[in-house]
């Protein structure tokens, strides 16, 4: 199935869904043998735990297991009444999980991404086994839930399968893929009354499923009024399947499917409840245990189906992990809160006694996805993929200081007031942050939000342009057509125009003069297989607020990621990898220069003007495209992401280091040294006010051909003497093999016509 390549994917706030991290890093092949790129270090280690498990270890202590995310992941084991970290054990490969379980021996399996290895945790001898791909060619494991005699099921992405892995022969039972278009098998849950697995499906439409786990046979369970679009966690108890349906408690009768009807808090005969968080807790004393929207504990009665607000709140957030402990005083409910700062709680249920802390879990460098320069005071911004948190990294100190977390930004951009301007996934919303002032309740907030009304959910370009800002999305989960929108800074109006190049997201942005340009991708939402065959320029009006023309600057590519105005005024973009020359005038194609073969994605490219020369980043390299000779090189051949520019000149990037599964440094280019700053880039070379008819170049150092000659505007004493001098200059440029003896003679020819004197 075709996906949104390189920045990765979520599902909702709490449950965030990662599309596959970048593999292991080949060794970058840098020109000259050494790395033009300096390795600034890890600016931003951060929490993120996608789900967590209690469990009882053989020393007699009660622990949470969770896996922070992060390079190389580590299973941690935190014994929740000393509240300490017991040991944290690597997960070799493993960038973190969003599925773990403690099965009926006490083993602790784990799923992870985005290799999707299952590993097994033995807490006898404290040891993990990796037991490698269940699935072969799957790149994340969801929802494990733990069968009988040690068995674990689970699901897969992005295939959909369902698996199941028994450890008295290491053999994996592999029940198939379960949907053609859909990806995610986002849950499951076990039955072992009729030794049955349910699973469940995500986006665009949430499907139940169950499998007999005897004989494979599949049935769905769906209900034909469904509306939501993913069971995110699935739970079994007391003769019924638990859904999360899109932060709805849904709730089934495990025998029959039947959708079934339930008591909420209020007396009112429901068929589904506000729920937030990793679904509902095991089952204990006749009822299961969940967090609401609100964050208060509800208990779901299994004999009566009522739902009894304990009028307790968890206030470090949505339950991600539950389990019993059988205290001193009691049974008493153990789980994780929040994704993303350990929280940890107690609760006992029958003196509604709550306790909370946060457990000793270790943070870890987070991958990094953008990277934003402050033209004012020299710091540069950097923000965390998935977890939201951003930071502030100072060149000086090498420190970096906290920033408010922003949420998952797909990019960001300054705005001529001085604020940052920055598109959230996944709710295809726009918002404004001022780094310069406090923090508080409208720094940042938000502008608009696209998700609902037009099913848009990442913003990949966020152009600041005056007082407006232009905004290109990605469609959502299962449909076509991005979106190009105009929010105005001053009224708050905002246009929306979906699908303006049909079935293709709107992947880059370029104001010029009174209108707009565009670079479309062939990529629609998440999960579907695309119609389009090759990404489009085209101009849209902003008067009339229409495309007025498209064209196809490179056949075949899959993806326009980044346009800029060259020095010759023309249009420059990157096409997959071929960086383009597009003459708006004339409305053709004057360059292909290719770089690298094979396609990118949406989010894929960066350029930056440097006196002359094109720099670049797409598909991990970092390369130089020289304007007027229209070659490219190579610098760096893998493991970066973005390229941005400081007002000292220094180019900024995100480094994934080698060996490493993701980009958690920042990394920093500076351009060779130029000794001819703002050189004469005029394609010819011009001696006076006479063309040559030489092409120009450049000759070194930065210089161009031009840039080598005398300056015709000093004062000569003569017109000789200004020719004579040319004269000189050339004869230097045709001994060091600049030019040749006719073209040195045409040069000297242009300065004895010339006016100069």
């Amino acid at each position: 199935m075709r996906r949104l390549r390189l920045v990765p994917l979520v599902l909702t706030l709490l449950a965030p869904l990662l599309l596959a991290g970048a593999a292991h890093a080949a060794p970058a092949t840098p020109a000259g043998g050494t790395d033009p790129v300096q390795d600034l270090g890890t600016p931003l280690t951060s929490l993120t735990v996608m789900q967590g498990a209690v469990g009882h270890e053989p020393d007699g202590s009660d622990v949470i297991y969770a896996v922070p995310a992060g390079e190389n992941a580590e299973l941690n084991v935190v014994d929740v009444h000393s509240r300490t970290l017991k040991r944290a054990i690597p997960l070799p490969g493993a960038a973190g999980a969003w599925a773990i379980t403690v099965a009926t021996d006490g083993s602790v399996y784990v799923g992870s991404y985005s290799n999707a290895h299952l590993y097994r945790y033995t807490p006898a001898d404290g040891t993990v086994a990796d037991l490698g791909q269940p699935i072969p060619g799957e790149q994340f494991l969801y929802g494990l839930t733990a069968g009988d005699d040690g068995t674990v099921y689970g699901g897969t992405y992005p295939h959909a399968h369902a698996f199941r892995y028994d450890p008295a022969d290491g053999k994996v039972t592999d029940y198939g893929s379960l949907d053609d278009v859909q990806q995610y098998a986002r849950s499951a849950a076990y039955d072992p009354d009729d030794r049955a697995l349910f699973v469940g499906l995500a986006t665009p439409k949430a499907r139940l499923l169950r499998i007999d786990v005897d004989s494979g046979a599949v049935t769905e369970l769906t209900p034909d009024d469904l509306t939501g679009t993913e069971f995110s966690d699935l739970g079994y108890a007391g003769g019924r399947v638990f859904g999360n349906d899109h932060g709805q408690l849904v709730v089934f009768d495990a025998k029959t499917g039947e959708q079934l009807h339930f008591t909420d808090p209020s007396g009112t005969s429901v068929r589904e409840f506000p729920l937030s968080g990793r679904g509902v807790s095991p089952a204990r004393d006749g009822g299961v245990w969940f967090t609401t929207s609100t964050l208060h504990l509800i208990r779901y009665d299994l004999a009566t189906d009522t739902l009894t607000d304990s009028g307790v709140r968890v206030t470090r957030g949505a339950g991600i992990g539950y389990g019993w402990v059988d205290d001193p005083t009691g049974p008493a409910l153990y789980g994780l809160a929040g994704n993303y700062s350990a929280g940890t709680f107690r609760f006992d249920p029958a003196t509604k006694g709550l306790t909370q802390w946060s457990s000793p879990l270790r943070y870890v460098p987070v991958p990094l996805m953008n990277v934003l320069p402050d033209p004012t005071d020299g710091t540069v911004l950097v923000d965390a993929f998935l977890n939201g948190s951003a930071g502030a990294y100072d060149p000086a100190t090498g420190k970096t200081t906290a920033a408010p977390r922003l949420g998952q930004v797909e990019d960001w951009a300054w705005g001529d007031d001085g604020k940052v301007y920055f598109g959230i996934y996944p709710y295809g919303q726009l918002s404004v942050w001022d780094p310069h002032a406090p923090a508080g309740a409208d720094n940042p907030r938000t502008l608009f939000a696209l998700v609902d009304s037009d099913e848009q959910n990442r913003p990949v370009a966020v152009v600041p342009h005056g007082r407006q800002v232009y905004v290109g999305t990605t469609p959502g989960y299962g449909v076509y057509g991005g979106a190009l929108s105009v929010y105005d800074l001053d009224t708050g109006d905002l246009a929306v125009h979906r699908d303006i190049v049909p079935d293709q997201t709107v992947a880059s942005l370029l104001p010029v003069g009174d209108v707009v340009w565009g670079g479309s991708s062939i990529d629609g939402g998440q999960g579907t297989e695309p119609k389009a065959t090759e990404a489009k320029l085209f101009r849209y009006d902003p008067a009339t607020g229409t495309r007025t023309a498209e064209y196809t600057p490179v056949p075949g590519a899959e993806s326009i990621t980044a346009l800029t105005v060259g020095p010759d005024h023309d249009l420059w973009g990157l096409a997959d990898g071929t960086v383009f020359v597009f003459d708006p005038d004339t409305h053709a194609v004057v360059r292909r220069i290719p770089v690298f073969t094979g396609g990118t994605g949406a989010q894929d490219g960066a350029l930056v003007w440097r006196d002359g020369m094109l720099y670049g980043v797409s598909g991990g390299r970092l390369f130089v495209v020289d304007s007027l000779a229209g070659t490219a090189q190579v610098l760096r051949s893998s493991g970066l992401l973005r390229l941005a520019p400081a007002a000292d000149g220094t180019m900024y990037t995100l480094l994934q280091p080698e060996g490493s599964v993701d980009r958690t440094h920042l990394a920093a280019f500076t351009p060779p040294a130029d000794a001819c700053p703002n050189s004469d880039l005029r394609g010819t070379v011009w001696a006076g006010d006479v063309d040559s008819g030489v092409p120009n170049r450049f000759a070194g150092d930065g210089c161009t051909l031009t840039d080598r000659l005398p300056d015709p505007t000093a004062h000569w004493p003569s017109h000789g003497s200004y020719v004579s001098a040319v004269t000189k200059a050339v004869d230097t440029l045709v001994r060091n093999g600049s030019v040749t003896d006719d073209q040195g003679d045409a040069i000297v020819s242009a300065a004895g016509r010339s006016t100069v004197d």
